[in-house]
């Protein structure tokens, strides 16, 4: 039997190198605004947890945000934390890989990943709006979670202007857990033995 100390070296040696629980990957009021070129949006790659999102968008402004979700990890949920505003409704999309495709004057979600609309009249805040963008009308769709890859996110306001943050939320994936805890375990065991 491990003593109880081991245990908590093996559930921070699990997290070791992830970055802090909670982030805020891009705040606008101090990082600027989003990416509003579609082939070459705001690109980031997500740590493990928390990794949200807090920007303004107002009347026809496009924001695109290209994520990486690592190796050995998937994007479990996508949390609209905060929604302020008059206009209740925004709209969201993903596209595959690190530009977003699908051309948003084309009026067509045909050949996107998923689509929603989020903001409080459809949402209450706390909810996870991933399950609605895989089932978006008339896009390829996909069942949550998002494997490891590159996901460009669209995000439009078209009527008053709104702040809001979303939490893109990942978590290790099934086998990458186990390898973590394992690797762990055999440095604790290592140690004991040494």
């Amino acid at each position: 039997m491990l003593p109880r100390h081991a245990f908590t070296a093996i559930a921070l040696a699990c997290f070791a190198g992830a970055p802090a629980l909670g982030q805020v990957i891009h705040d606008e009021g101090v990082d600027g605004d989003l990416s509003g070129d579609r082939f070459n949006p705001t690109a980031y790659v997500l740590g493990l947890g928390s990794n949200r999102i807090i920007a303004t968008s107002g009347p026809g402004d496009r924001e695109f945000v290209a994520l990486t979700v690592p190796a050995g990890m998937l994007m479990s949920a996508l949390i609209q934390v905060d929604y302020i505003g008059e206009d209740g409704v925004a709209f969201a999309a993903v596209d595959d890989g690190p530009q977003f495709l699908v051309d948003p004057d084309a009026f067509t979600t045909a050949g996107m990943l998923g689509w929603t609309h989020f903001g409080p009249v459809i949402f209450p805040n706390g909810s996870d709006i991933l399950p609605a963008m895989g089932m978006g009308f008339g896009a390829d769709g996909f069942v949550p979670p998002l494997p490891a890859g590159t996901y460009t996110f669209w995000l439009q306001q078209t009527g008053e202007e709104v702040t809001y943050e979303l939490d893109f939320f990942v978590i290790p994936a099934p086998g990458a857990a186990g390898l973590l805890g394992f690797g762990a375990l055999w440095a604790v065991r290592r140690r004991r033995t040494a």
